[in-house]
C-alpha cells in the first residue's frame, strides 16, 4: 500500500504499520501496570525479571515504551535481538552493544570479567545498568547460564546488572525445566502481555484510526469479524485493517463496512493459516447450526401427525409448547385491558357459527392466566409490605432488589427510608441531609451515585476489613451482609492527602508526606525530597504486600488509608 492511499483516504500516516516502534501507543490497564512494574524492578535492581506472550501480541513494542518510560534515569542498556548464540556469543553480543571491545579469542571467564569492570565502574558513577534479551525463548541451556553468572554481580548489596528475558510461552516452559531451577530462583517479577479482548480490539482500532487523523471508525458488525478473525492478536489486526483501508478505497467505500472487513480477512486468511483456521471454525459452526435446524423441522413435521389436536387430550408436549407460546404472549402485550379468549373457546366459535355473541367482551381466565394473576398479586403484596419494614439482613442498610423498588407517580424509582445505621453512619461528617442519596444509592448498588454527591473532601472506601483499634477518625456501613457481595464494608473518612499523581521524577508535597509516613513505618530509608523514585516505589510495594493489599503499585486510596492507621498505632 503506497503513502497515496493514505493520503486519498485523509491518513497522516499509516495507522496499522507493522513496525513495533510507532506514534501514538495504545495503552490497556494491563499495558500499564506491566510498563509499572517493569520499570520498578529495574530501578529498585530487583536482578533478573521476565515478560512473555503469544507471538503478535506487542511485546517489543512494549519494550520501546518501556525504554522511554526509563530516560533520565541514569541507565545503561543492553538490548539483545538475535539470540541463536552460544555462550560465548552472547557475551561478546552484550560487550558489544554496552560499547566494550572484547579480544575475539576471550573465553567466558574473561567476558564474565570483562563485564563486571564495565559494571562496576558504572555503579560506581551511581548509573544502573540492564541487559534486555528479546526472543529469550531461543537461548540455549548454556547461554541461560551464563546471564545467570552475570545477575549474581554484585557491590554494596546491589545487584550490578538487571536482566530483562522477553519471549514467547515456550519461554516459561523452558524456566521451568530442572536444569534452570536456580536461575528460575532469582526470577522476582513474571508478567504475560495477553491479547486484546473484542472491546480492547475496537478501542485499539478507533485510537490508531484517530491518531492518524482519520474519522474513519470501526462499527460493531465488523468489529466483530475482526475479533473473531484475530483473537485479539495485534500483528493481525494491523494486517487485516491495514488491508481493510485498501479494500475501502477500492470499492469506493467512505465507511469501515462488513464487506470490506470480509474482503481484507479472505485476503489475509490466504496467506496467514491462524486466521484461516478460524473462518474454517465459523463456517463449520455455521453448517452445524443450520443442519440442526433442518433436522428440528423434519422432526417436528413426523411427530405433528402423532400430536393430539384441540378435540382430544393434548399432549405434553403440546401443553409445554402452549404454556411457552402463553408465556411469551402475556410479556409482548399491551398494558391496557384487552380482550382475552382461551383456545378452547375459539374451538367452541369455530364449530357453531350460528351462536349468538357473548354479552362479555372478556372471556373467564384460564387456568394458567390465573396462576400468572395470583403470583403477580403476590408481588405486589410483597413490595407493599417491604415499603413499611424490612427484614434480616436488609434492615441493617435498607438495600432492596431493584425488582422490588417501589414507584412514584412520574414513573422513577423511590428510595426507601433511611435507616439508624446510615444516619449514623453519616452524622460524624455532618452529613444527615445526603441519608437519601445513601439509601437510593444502597438499594440501586450503584455506589457512584453517592459519591457523587460526596464533598471533595471526603472519600467513601471499599475495605474487606476495618482496623483493629481506632486512631483514625472513619465511619463504617457493613456492606457484604446486605448486599450478598463484596466488599465487606463501607468506610467514610477524610483523607490527609490524595495521590493524583505518581511516576518517576514527579514532584509533590504530597510525595513528600507520603514519604515521611513511609519512613515512620520503617519502610523508606531515602532522602525526604518529595519526589517519586525507585526507593518511594518499593517502599509502596513492600508496604501493600506486607498488609495484604492489592498490589497496584502506587498510592491508592485504600493504601493511603491503611498507612495512616498504621502511622497512628505506631
Amino acid at each position: 500500500m503506497t503513502n497515496d492511499v493514505f493520503d486519498v483516504l485523509g491518513l497522516k500516516h499509516n495507522p496499522f504499520s507493522m513496525a513495533a516502534d510507532t506514534p501514538g501507543y495504545f495503552h490497556t490497564e494491563t499495558t500499564k501496570q506491566i510498563l509499572d512494574e517493569l520499570a520498578f524492578g529495574i530501578l529498585s535492581r530487583k536482578g533478573f525479571l521476565v515478560l512473555s506472550g503469544e507471538v503478535g501480541v506487542g511485546k517489543t513494542s512494549l519494550l520501546y515504551q518501556l525504554l522511554r518510560r526509563l530516560e533520565g534515569e541514569q541507565l545503561v542498556t543492553s538490548w539483545i535481538f538475535n539470540t541463536m548464540l552460544n555462550k560465548e556469543e552472547l557475551l561478546h553480543a552484550i560487550a558489544r552493544d554496552f560499547g566494550l571491545e572484547a579480544p575475539r579469542e576471550a573465553n567466558v571467564a574473561q567476558l564474565v570479567e570483562l563485564l563486571q569492570g564495565f559494571l562496576v565502574e558504572q555503579n560506581a558513577a551511581d548509573r544502573n545498568c540492564a541487559i534486555i534479551v528479546d526472543e529469550a525463548h531461543n537461548l540455549s541451556l548454556p547461554a541461560m547460564e551464563a546471564l545467570r553468572m552475570l545477575s549474581n554481580l554484585e557491590a554494596s548489596g546491589r545487584k550490578l546488572v538487571q536482566i530483562l528475558m522477553v519471549g514467547q510461552p515456550e519461554l516459561k516452559e523452558r524456566m521451568d525445566e530442572p536444569k534452570l531451577r536456580q536461575l528460575r530462583s532469582r526470577i522476582t517479577i513474571y508478567r504475560e502481555l495477553q491479547a486484546f479482548t473484542a472491546e480492547e480490539t475496537g478501542r485499539y482500532v478507533n485510537f490508531k484510526l484517530a491518531a492518524a487523523g482519520s474519522q474513519l471508525r470501526i462499527a460493531k458488525a465488523p468489529l466483530k469479524l475482526l475479533h473473531m478473525a484475530t483473537e485479539g492478536n495485534t500483528r493481525m489486526i494491523n494486517l487485516i485493517m491495514e488491508r481493510s483501508l485498501y479494500a475501502a478505497l477500492a470499492f469506493g467505500d467512505r465507511e469501515l463496512t462488513p464487506r470490506v472487513l470480509r474482503a481484507a480477512v479472505d485476503e489475509i486468511a490466504s496467506c496467514q493459516i491462524d486466521v484461516a483456521a478460524r473462518l474454517a471454525a465459523r463456517r463449520r459452526r455455521a453448517v452445524r447450526l443450520v443442519a440442526a435446524a433442518v433436522v428440528l423441522v423434519v422432526f417436528a413435521g413426523l411427530v405433528a401427525p402423532w400430536v393430539p389436536g384441540a378435540g382430544g387430550a393434548r399432549s405434553p408436549l403440546g401443553l409445554a409448547v402452549e404454556a411457552y407460546l402463553a408465556r411469551g404472549a402475556a410479556q409482548d402485550a399491551p398494558s391496557q385491558p384487552q380482550a382475552v379468549a382461551s383456545a378452547d373457546d375459539a374451538g367452541r366459535k369455530d364449530d357453531s357459527n350460528n351462536a349468538s355473541p357473548a354479552p362479555s367482551t372478556q372471556a373467564p381466565a384460564t387456568e394458567t392466566q390465573k396462576v400468572a394473576v395470583a403470583e403477580n398479586a403476590t408481588q405486589q403484596s410483597a413490595v407493599a409490605d417491604s415499603a413499611g419494614t424490612t427484614q434480616g439482613n436488609n434492615s441493617l442498610t435498607g438495600i432492596s432488589k431493584p425488582e422490588t423498588d417501589l414507584a412514584n407517580a412520574d414513573g422513577s424509582l423511590q428510595a426507601p427510608a433511611p435507616t439508624q445505621e446510615m444516619m449514623a453512619f453519616l452524622k460524624p461528617f455532618g452529613l444527615e441531609g445526603k441519608a437519601g442519596d445513601l439509601a437510593a444509592a444502597l438499594q440501586r448498588r450503584e455506589l457512584v451515585l453517592f459519591e457523587n454527591v460526596l464533598p471533595q473532601r471526603l472519600q467513601l472506601l471499599r475495605l474487606d476489613r476495618l482496623p483493629k483499634e481506632e486512631g483514625v477518625p472513619f465511619a463504617a456501613l457493613p456492606w457484604s451482609d446486605a448486599a450478598a457481595e463484596s466488599p465487606s464494608w463501607l468506610v467514610l473518612w477524610e483523607p490527609p492527602f490524595v495521590v493524583q499523581d505518581f511516576y518517576y521524577g514527579y514532584r509533590n508535597e504530597n510525595i513528600l508526606a507520603l514519604q515521611r509516613m513511609l519512613k515512620r513505618l520503617g519502610y523508606y530509608w531515602g532522602p525526604d525530597d518529595g519526589m517519586v523514585g525507585p526507593v518511594t516505589w518499593r517502599a509502596i510495594n513492600s508496604f501493600q504486600k506486607d498488609m495484604k493489599l492489592k498490589r497496584t503499585m502506587w498510592p491508592d486510596p485504600e493504601t493511603v488509608f491503611w498507612l495512616n492507621v498504621m502511622s497512628k498505632q505506631g
